[in-house]
């Protein structure tokens, strides 16, 4: 009877139930904490990110197709727009999300779904959002994101929230319910929020560059907080924006990222979402022309005489043919690489630094934004201290700089301190904090650089130099 029923049970289970929950992931079965507590999670637009098709409008197809890329940056889960805003995302496009939930399982990535105001705001339109969010599950997608416009519509309401969160636990694979941050006025409302998801996203980091007040922001949030910031502008080559990127993942929270934020992609100038540059022209060439059919040689074709020509004497020494003299770079073209489209339809959705804010230009060079943000997701993930180490700010606010230490726990043997730095202001930082450290017994000698934005290395912590909005995160020695 044992067996009849788990059998059942397996058998009742979604087809890509197994994307979820793969052995040795947090949150399987197999570690305490749930998956999502320490998750980078990367907020997209299908409409926006890539287009697979050809027709200047990006599409499930193109996201699948960038899974890659989404994996070599270290995400853990990607959040797709609401289906209300991107008619490429609906519940009723079931090929569509199993590709991409198929493409997001081989490269270690879940997809969640934001979920926007209700296109149906008459009395019925609780039962839809709940209707559209089963079909979702059902699908495998592993939680929600309720955003901004879900929560200041009317349609969302305490009891329609907790409805939803019982429905998203009831499926397995530890499903998530995110949210933006808890709407202003609506009383109600946030504390149903504050009972029901699991991860609520922070007031945008950067908003105001204040220590104080970043501080009290990283400091003040309750629980498990979902840290996120707003899109910062490119900076020069030698002087990256990089402090924020160092207090989102220097911290032990989940983060939430904006397509582009890696990039530095200049969002500010326009109101509406740009394209996802992949290259400095953002174009994909169009596919090459079909090579002419071969010719039947069973068809009786009658050609002129061709009388035969007797080949010329071999020589004994044959000299080589002469070769053309052509040098060929290892480096591919980046404009021959895939872009956004082969057109684009829109020339105003083109990011205005896009020409040196692109994957393929960013890619190649080991000090850009881009492989700053690889570096520290993966810190993020596996740098023991930043994972579980308390966390202790230093008052440099004159300075106009954040300065804090991550700790090591009681009793553990594999982590060191880390120290973070981040330059706010406008002008160069010259900090020395042997003072500081030595009451705190912090071994400040042996400073071990894990990321810096500043190209003079740093030995110790009495003389560290940061270029403005540079950031640096070393450990010390035991």
């Amino acid at each position: 009877m044992k067996f009849g029923l788990a059998l059942l049970l397996l058998c009742s289970l979604p087809a890509s139930a197994q994307t979820l929950a793969h052995r040795g992931w947090a949150g399987s079965g197999l570690t305490a904490e749930s998956w999502w507590q320490r998750a980078v999670f990367y907020r997209l637009d299908p409409a926006t990110f890539q287009d697979s098709d050809g027709d200047g409008r990006g599409d499930l197809a193109g996201v699948a197709q960038r899974t890659g890329y989404l994996q070599s940056l270290g995400v853990d889960a990607i959040i797709l727009a609401p289906a209300d805003t991107s008619p490429q995302l609906s519940p009723n496009d079931h090929d569509g999300f199993d590709d991409l939930a198929r493409a997001a399982s081989t490269h270690h990535l879940r997809v969640l779904i934001a979920l926007g105001s209700a296109a149906n705001s008459g009395p019925n339109a609780g039962s839809s959002l709940l209707a559209a969010a089963r079909s979702w599950l059902t699908q495998g997608a592993a939680g929600f994101y309720l955003d901004e416009r879900l929560l200041a519509g009317p349609q969302l309401s305490p009891d329609l929230l907790h409805q939803l969160r019982a429905l998203t636990t009831s499926f397995p694979g530890d499903r998530v319910l995110l949210s933006a941050t808890a709407p202003i006025g609506n009383t109600a409302l946030a504390d149903a929020l504050h009972r029901d998801v699991q991860l609520m996203a922070s007031p945008p980091l950067g908003t105001t560059m204040d220590p104080a007040a970043l501080r009290g922001q990283v400091t003040s949030a309750g629980g498990v907080p979902l840290l996120s910031a707003v899109r910062s502008p490119a900076k020069e080559a030698t002087s990256l924006r990089g402090d924020l990127a160092v207090l989102l993942l220097g911290s032990r929270s989940a983060v939430l990222l904006d397509y582009g934020q890696e990039l530095g992609l200049d969002l500010t100038a326009s109101n509406t979402a740009p394209l996802m540059q992949w290259t400095p022209g953002n174009r994909t060439l169009p596919p090459p022309p079909p090579p002419p059919p071969p010719p039947d040689y069973n068809a009786t074709v009658y050609k002129p005489y061709a009388p035969y020509v007797p080949p010329l004497p071999r020589s004994e020494n044959p000299s080589p043919p002469p070769l053309p003299s052509a040098f060929v770079s290892e480096t591919p073209d980046p404009h021959t690489l895939p872009g956004f489209s082969t057109v684009i339809a829109d020339p105003s959705l083109a990011a205005p630094n896009g020409a040196t804010a692109n994957v393929v230009s960013e890619d190649a060079q080991p000090h850009s934004l881009l492989n700053l943000y690889r570096h520290l997701i993966q810190l993020h993930h596996q740098n023991a201290a930043l994972q579980d180490g308390a966390q202790l700010f230093l008052d440099h606010d004159a300075d106009s700089a954040l300065v804090w230490l991550r700790r090591p726990t009681p009793g553990a043997r594999t982590s060191t301190t880390v120290l973070a730095v981040c330059n706010l202001s406008n002008h160069n930082l010259h900090l020395g904090l042997n003072r500081e450290l030595g009451p705190m017994r912090v071994p400040y000698g042996g400073l071990r650089t894990l990321v810096s934005t500043s190209p003079i290395p740093f030995e110790d912590s009495e003389d560290i130099v940061l270029p403005p909005g540079g950031a640096f995160l070393g450990e010390f020695s035991r």
